[in-house]
Parts: structure tokens; sequence; C-alpha cells
């Protein structure tokens, strides 16, 4: 036991993974539409299909939080996190990270296939809140987003919920690359959603003729294909430069 205990400290004390060297990283979930700031029920947007519209509710899950390095070393900041784009409690997680030099960051949006299972994340209600229905293949929502937007005859109701369909995966792996050296010291980073973007390309998505769309296969490949584009990095820098609510 003794010989073990003595390989496992050299090992740690070889990596340089001592706690003079670790640094705490807080990731951020903003919310823009065409650079503003995504404001709740107002409608004062317009997307690519020429729809005005406001969001009421904006909820969603991003799993596999994690920190690359260079040489493709992951570490992990969280498995799963929700964020309600109204609920500022909800906008950052933070972790404790080893000291070095980071190239990405990678999340999922979603759930990715083989986890998405009912039951498979924390029992609490924001994550209940998101089940997919059992009747549909069960699992979680990876986004509701719902609102109001103009139509002809005044205004329409528009919901745009993402998920597994027909029991396909339409999660999306996100990479954003980025510069970051931790050493002792801690940072912040801000990961921004532009809601337009997800109505944008390669493919146009028009809300006229969209109902509930859970069991649309092709409107959520559409989804999933137009997120692509939608997640970029703003800010980064140490917490007191860069704004936390």
């Amino acid at each position: 036991m003794k010989y073990l205990l003595l390989t496992a400290c050299s090992f740690l004390l070889a990596c340089g993974n001592s706690d003079d060297d670790q640094g705490e990283v807080t990731i951020s979930f903003n919310h823009t539409v065409a650079g503003a700031d995504l404001k709740h029920e107002e409608i004062l947007y317009t997307n690519a299909a020429g729809n005005e519209y406001g969001v009421t509710r904006l909820e969603y899950i991003v799993s596999d939080i994690a920190l690359e390095t260079a040489g493709g070393k992951r570490v992990e900041l969280a498995e799963f996190h929700y964020r309600n784009a109204f609920i500022g409690a909800t906008r950052s997680v933070a972790a404790k990270v080893p000291g070095g030099e980071y190239a990405a960051l990678r999340f999922t949006f979603g759930v990715d296939g083989a986890k998405n299972e009912t039951g498979a994340l924390p029992s609490v209600d924001h994550f209940n809140n998101m089940a997919w229905p059992a009747p549909m293949g069960g699992g979680y929502h990876y986004m509701r987003m719902e609102g109001l937007f103009r139509t002809d005859d005044g205004e329409g109701a528009f919901i745009t919920h993402t998920g597994p369909a027909g029991g396909e995966d339409f999660s999306i792996a996100v990479s954003l690359p980025l510069s970051l050296t931790v050493s002792g010291d801690d940072w912040a980073i801000a990961v921004v959603m532009d809601l337009n973007e997800w109505y944008d390309a390669p493919s146009l998505y028009d809300f006229n003729g969209r109902g509930g769309i859970m069991g649309n296969a092709d409107a959520q490949l559409t989804l999933q294909d137009n997120g692509a584009t939608v997640f970029s990095l703003g800010p980064i820098g140490h917490p007191d430069h860069v704004g936390q609510d």
C-alpha cells in the first residue's frame, strides 16, 4: 500500500497538477439576437424569413462541458447544465481545472443519443420538466424556445422544441477555439447564443406553417444544421474584468 501511495504521489508531481497550478474557470451562457441582448417577451427581433418575433421562454440543456488542451486531453467542467435565459441563477457553471494551456471549449447542445434516456439526468425539477414524452421515445428536450410573432391577422405563437425526434439524435457537438493559460488564477469565459442563427443558414426557417415540431425529424434536422453557427465566444478574462450576473 505504501508503494502504491508513493507511486501515485510521484505521478501527480510529474504531471504538475498541484493545487498551486489550479484555477477556477466559470462558463457563462448569454443570449443575443443579431448582436442585441435578448429581452423577455417584447417583439423586437426579425429573423431571416422576415418573422418579427419576441421570446417568452428559452430553456435548454448543455452537457459534457469541457476544456481541451492542444494535445487533445479533455478536462470536464460539468456533465450537465440547465440554462433558463430569464433566470440569472442558471447562467453559469464553474469548476476547478489543472494548470495548463487550453485550446478549445467543447460541449454538447442537448444530450447525445447514448445518454439521452429518461432518468439519466439528476432528478431535480428543471431537468424533470425538460422530459421528452415517453410515447415519443423518452429522454429529454434539448431546448424549449417559445414566443410570439407578427402575422397578417395580428400575432401567432411559435414553438421551437428540439430533441430526439423519432428516436434519432439531433444534439449538436460544439467546439469553440480559444487560447487560455491557467496558472493558479481564475478565469471567466462567456459563451453567446445568437437566436437568429437557429432560423437562418444553411436553411431558412419560417415560423409560418410551423406548429409543433417534436415529431418532425425534418424540422429537427434543419435546426441541428442551422445550430452549427449558433454559439460563439464572448469576452474571456479574469472574473473581475468580465461581468458576471
